[in-house]
């Protein structure tokens, strides 16, 4: 069995459209249906973030996706680097943004996957790319 070798951060906005099946964002759905092929890291703010625009069933939903694949879902309750969240705000994040961008550090993620379009451009030169679900995807071996 070859286990996956990227580590990806989902971002909140791709775990909800991608549920949600949101017109606007069908690469959202495609990346959670290939996890697996990555290992999709859930750091703290996403959980947050999610408790705050998930109604109950949609976080049920969520916990059960986590839980059928065990070996592609790194849930982690470590939280940001203060000093590295400020970093990231100083350099023109949102606060949420920056304790994600802080998360992908901690977590030795190769790339966050966002619809963000203010996360995808703001900030440059990250030890981390910021692809949205469709870049992500063409770096998936089967989808190149």
């Amino acid at each position: 069995m070859n286990l996956p070798t990227e580590r990806w951060l989902i971002d909140t906005n791709v775990w909800i459209f991608g549920p949600r099946r949101d017109e606007r964002y069908p690469d959202s759905v495609t990346v959670l249906e290939a996890i697996g092929s990555s290992v999709a890291l859930v750091p703290p703010q996403v959980i947050k973030e999610l408790r705050l625009n998930l109604n109950d069933d949609e976080m049920k939903a969520f916990y059960r996706l986590l839980k059928n694949f065990p070996e592609g879902v790194q849930l982690s309750w470590q939280e940001a680097v203060a000093e590295k969240v400020q970093s990231y705000r100083d350099r023109g994040c949102r606060k949420g943004d920056a304790i994600i961008a802080s998360s992908a550090e901690v977590l030795a993620a190769h790339l966050i996957v966002s619809n963000n379009r203010q996360f995808l451009q703001t900030i440059n030169n990250l030890p981390v790319r910021i692809l949205t679900p469709s870049e992500a995807l063409l770096r998936l071996p089967d989808r190149s």
